[in-house]
């Protein structure tokens, strides 16, 4: 049976539209629930909510050792068997590193006096681990060719919880709360989870059940090139809001992330629902050994990705200023201008991204692991800089600047390294 990404092409264009289909909900369903929360809740409310959505980038990232994208790549085309031994042996990693995060985690809350309140730093404790979890899940399902179903989970765990919670504080305003919002988004992991062990377990699945003993001593070492990329991914992404938090409190670091998941609609829609899918075709060109099958897939990665990216960041660009009166926040208007300039920054981030997915399928690990920790040191460099001084519109700014600095150099990157093959094949 042909795969998502292999299928005829009439087929593939409907998985397509299919993917973008459930990436365009888990866009809409998050718009949503910023718009409600920052109507109804409150712009603190919105920061600590930002910070829980990078924690839970982070967590992989940090905790993954760069065991994902290892992973992946070498369950590309394995047998069934030997692809669910490696995947129950990468869960069991993160079942180990979570132990350990839990027990850290119980300890700060019984220990000191967190500002937020204990009940929301337990359901925050419960999603950190689940979409851990999820995050394993959601890459290896992805190579091994099968994005619809994997963009179904990333929908159940997104896309499908927010709407519920928002209509339930709609109807009643005691359920405005941001453990509310918490409660929502564990349920909607919990179904997830369901989904993923029936599937998992139906059709005589669970008799294939291994466990791969020389995982860790292959993975381990293979791994952290990809691991310090994750982070620097991650740094890249996320930092920032916290440098605002520390520097100007949770209010406005609900305005950047209130703008930021404006922005973050139009990378989502480009990166996870145009260029993860076509990552298998890409892995498979640069191996045949032909450079024009290759500079193929990649063309098509270039044309689908700008193609949307333009215009996803159009509509936003365009609606939310329409939308800002309707919130009754005085700050978010006034700060109008830093999400333009997080929109551009955007743009830019969306086209590293892309060329890091194509370092990555022509096997230059260190190269993205270096640009990535690069960009968590610019990230550093230009807040600690701008942010005291700029305030909210020096985030913005250095937003902009690492996104230019990771564009151009991984584009050099990219074009050092077609140049040295071309030179190699002469």
């Amino acid at each position: 049976m042909p795969s998502d990404t292999t299928a005829e092409p009439g087929r593939r264009r409907s998985v397509q539209v299919v993917l973008l289909a459930l990436r365009l909900a888990n866009a809409l369903a998050k718009f949503a629930l910023a718009v409600y929360m920052a109507r109804f809740l409150g712009l603190a409310e919105v920061g600590v909510y930002g910070l829980l959505v990078g924690a839970a980038t982070a967590v992989p990232a940090i905790l993954g050792f760069g065991l994902n994208d290892w992973t992946a790549r070498h369950v590309v085309g394995a047998p069934r068997e030997r692809a669910i031994a490696v995947a129950v042996s990468r869960f069991t990693v993160t079942a180990a590193a979570q132990v350990v995060l839990q027990a850290t985690i119980w300890g700060a809350i019984f220990l000191l006096d967190p500002p937020i309140g204990r009940p929301a730093l337990a359901l925050a404790s419960a999603i950190l681990l689940l979409e851990h979890l999820a995050m394993d899940d959601y890459v290896l399902e992805i190579a091994r060719e099968r994005p619809t179903f994997a963009n179904l989970q990333f929908f159940l765990r997104a896309g499908f919880w927010p709407l519920p919670v928002i209509g339930w504080g709609l109807v009643d305003p005691a359920a405005r709360t941001l453990e509310v919002v918490l409660g929502g988004w564990l349920v909607g992991l919990l179904v997830m989870w369901g989904v993923v062990l029936v599937r998992s377990l139906s059709g005589g699945r669970w008799r294939l059940l291994g466990f791969d003993r020389g995982y860790l001593g292959r993975a381990l070492p293979g791994g952290v090139p990809f691991w310090l990329a994750d982070i620097g991914a991650v740094g890249n992404l996320y930092l920032d809001r916290f440098i605002v938090s520390a520097f100007l409190g949770l209010e406005t670091t609900g305005v950047y992330t209130f703008f930021w998941s404006f922005a973050n609609v139009v990378h989502t829609l480009s990166v996870n629902g145009i260029v993860q899918p076509l990552m298998p075709r890409l892995i498979a060109a640069e191996r045949s050994g032909d450079p024009a099958a290759f500079a193929a897939e990649r063309g098509r990665l270039t044309r689908d990705t700008v193609a949307w990216a333009a215009i996803l960041a159009a509509g936003v660009g365009i609606g939310l200023p329409l939308m800002l009166p309707w919130f009754e926040r005085p700050l978010l208007e006034a700060s109008l201008p830093v999400f333009f300039v997080v929109l551009v920054a955007t743009a830019m981030r969306i086209g590293a991204d892309g060329l890091g997915y194509v370092l990555y399928a022509l096997g230059r690990d260190r190269a993205i692991a270096a640009t990535a920790l690069a960009g968590v040191a610019m990230t550093a460099t230009f807040d600690l800089l701008l942010v005291p001084s700029l305030g909210l519109p020096g985030a913005a700014v250095a937003f902009l600047l690492v996104g230019l600095g990771l564009f151009a150099a991984r584009a050099r990157l990219v074009g050092v390294e077609m140049r040295r093959r071309g030179a190699g094949r002469q």
